[in-house]
């Protein structure tokens, strides 16, 4: 907490300024005037508690325009600034978190004045209460199950937008008991299937979801909502952590398949030579809904974690491209599941940040899930971060983070909504920090209680979000102990007979057990080191040649690219080479976009080329101006695409 002004400055210099203040109260910075402020409230009528008359207008007015009004205005803006710090996010804390910045006699307020009615222009448009009321209301947008960090966005639209939504939806009427028995399905669901494996398949490998079951409210959310947002397509990424429980549940791969892969019969190659473990696994689907279809696409991902991150921005951005989104870029949807201690660990994280507003790069705004269990397998995150939060290398590129208590369900799906309304309106990333816990080790084999006996001694006296939430609805009515029983006994018996079809298929011969009948997967022909016919005729040569030595009409050449490039080019062709490998490339992909296939080259100094071989770009002596000549071969070729990049080690490839 900073030091006080009075202990600061000496009794002269403060009694000096305060004479200054009571003549003019602007002839102070702001900090001077907010100290010197909280005097006047000991003026104010309504002392020692006693209950406050209505202020007459006049007197609002001069309230108003004191410097009183501005000690207001000051704590509405701490609010928002700094309320995500006391927000109840954590499901395992065990006391509100506290913020001496936010206490009441940091703006000069006391017990005394929490019934004097006040207002300010800048919250709620002006409406009036007691300053009670106005903390309360405060405390619950930005310090109840919410966390939100936007004032860093320097962009007055973007951030009075997220504003706006956030404390509007205080006033809004709660879902319906059809909604809410919806999200407990989901939540249901999820916690069925992970109980079932537990037990099922003991000892083996799964890396449970359990303790951040909420991940499927949201995903439940964003797939309903993706409909009437325009979304057709979701392309995913994740890391292990939840994978199976995801395939199953959202992309609903078979639990038949899924089932078959932990029996010791599965062969792992019969997939395309695949051979990897099942969490790690990809997997493409079609979700039918009552209004309308969404395509789903998760990549296979190794154990490096975030290492999925840009391919999925690659593979996003291609599909966009696919589906005529290349404009606005709101049809295709990236979708990122991240864990906590990698989100802020992984440099991979930064790069693909880095490159999400390049024209070159963007997918029109990422979905970024972190499932925040607060562990990195037995690492805690003082050990895993310098920064605050997990999130705070989101904050470089400018984009909302809302912190949200993974037990809050409706908290949950507001969340998920507002990120992607945001996604759709500005086309920027949105990262959603979803705090919850991992209910067993990092593999269900590891023991957890090894380095963290104190937090897993709560973790395991603690009942799950689901019959957390499930109580709640039985106990305001929403829903029955019938209808809970059936929605349990629905997911059981789905479970159930899914393993006795495979424990029947194990019984029978080698060879008809495993057949991955139900894969999406494309197989490849088999690899060859015999080169396929690549010669191109001497009249494409030609128009080739035309293209990339042509100088368009009014476009100033520097005279050294002419000689280097337009010259010298013309000159090798016409004496039948040799070709060096700068214009050998040139004709390569000329030839490729007479042959109507698209070419797409990326990476820092990828126009130029970084030993001044390519200079895919000429530039205009006078203007600047680009001209790429590949694009300008025939009427009707394909399109080439250079961009230079960040200078990225990784992601960009």
């Amino acid at each position: 907490m900073h030091p006080s002004f009075a202990n600061r400055l000496n009794l002269d210099l403060l009694e000096q300024n305060y004479e200054r203040w009571q003549k003019d109260p602007d002839s102070l910075d702001s900090g001077w005037s907010a100290f010197f402020e909280g005097f006047e409230l000991g003026n104010l009528d309504g002392k020692n508690g006693a209950a406050v008359e209505a202020v007459p207008a006049e007197a609002r007015r001069d309230l108003r325009e004191s410097p009183l009004q501005t000690r207001i205005d000051s704590l509405v803006y701490a609010y928002r600034i700094l309320g995500h710090t006391i927000a109840r996010v954590n499901p395992l804390a065990e006391k509100r978190p506290e913020n001496p910045l936010l206490s009441l006699r940091e703006f000069g307020f006391s017990d005394k004045e929490l019934d004097y009615p006040v207002s300010s222009k800048f919250f709620l448009d002006d409406r009036q209460m007691t300053l009670r009321e106005m903390i309360a209301l405060l405390d619950q947008i930005y310090a109840g199950s919410i966390g939100a960090e936007f004032q860093h966005i320097q962009n007055t639209r973007v951030r009075d937008w997220v504003r706006h939504r956030l404390e509007s939806r205080i006033f809004a009427p709660p879902p319906s008991s059809e909604i809410q028995v919806a999200l407990l399905r989901a939540l249901l669901e999820a916690e069925t299937f992970e109980v079932f494996l537990h037990s099922s398949y003991v000892g083996q490998k799964r890396f449970s979801l359990q303790g951040a079951e909420g991940l499927m409210v949201i995903l439940d959310t964003l797939l309903h909502k993706c409909v009437s947002d325009g979304v057709e397509e979701i392309c995913m990424g994740m890391a292990h952590r939840g994978r199976l429980n995801v395939l199953a549940n959202f992309l609903r791969k078979s639990l038949n398949v899924i089932f078959t892969e932990f029996t010791e019969n599965y062969i792992p190659a019969l997939v395309a030579g695949d051979g990897d473990v099942k969490y790690h696994l990809g997997y493409r689907t079609v979700r039918k809904l009552a209004a309308g279809e969404v395509e789903i696409r998760l990549s296979a991902n190794p154990s490096h974690l975030e290492a999925v991150d840009p391919v999925v921005e690659g593979t996003a951005r291609a599909r966009q491209r696919i589906r005529g989104d290349t404009e606005h870029r709101r049809k295709v949807l990236p979708l990122l599941i991240h864990g906590d201690a990698a989100f802020a660990g992984q440099g991979i994280v930064a790069e693909t940040l880095n490159l999400s507003q390049l024209a070159g790069y963007s997918t029109g705004g990422t979905f970024h899930i972190v499932v925040n269990n607060q562990i990195g397998f037995t690492t805690l995150p003082e050990d895993a971060r310098s920064s605050m939060y997990a999130t705070d290398i989101a904050k470089m590129i400018e984009v909302p983070i809302l912190h949200v208590n993974g037990e809050d369900p409706l908290a949950l799906k507001f969340v998920t909504e507002m990120a992607l309304d945001f996604r759709q309106e500005f086309g920027r990333d949105f990262v959603i920090d979803m705090y919850c816990y991992r209910k067993y080790g990092h593999q269900e084999v590891d023991e957890p209680s090894f380095t963290q006996p104190d937090l897993y001694a709560r973790i395991d006296k603690r009942p799950s979000v689901t019959q957390i939430y499930k109580r709640e609805l039985l106990d305001r009515g929403v829903l029955t102990q019938d209808d809970a029983a059936s929605l349990e006994t629905e997911f059981q018996l789905r479970l159930e007979m899914a393993l006795e079809y495979i424990k029947a298929l194990e019984k029978q011969k080698t060879g008809e057990q495993a057949k991955f009948k139900e894969s999406t997967a494309v197989f490849q022909s088999k690899y060859s080191t015999e080169s396929k016919p690549t010669a191109i005729g001497e009249e494409m040569l030609r128009t080739i040649v035309d293209g990339l030595t042509r100088v368009p009409e009014g476009f100033h050449i520097l005279p050294k690219v002419k000689r280097m490039l337009i010259d010298r080019r013309r000159q090798i062709f016409e004496e039948g080479g040799p070709y060096d490998w700068g214009f050998a490339e040139a004709l390569a992909f000329g030839s490729l976009l007479l042959e109507n296939i698209p070419v797409r080259l990326s990476g820092q100094d990828s126009r130029r080329g970084t030993f001044g071989q390519r200079h895919a770009y000429w530039h205009d002596a006078k203007t600047g101006a680009p001209y790429n000549p590949l694009l300008h071969l025939a009427e009707k070729q394909a399109r080439i695409c250079v961009y230079n990049s960040l200078l990225s080690e990784a992601a960009v490839l």
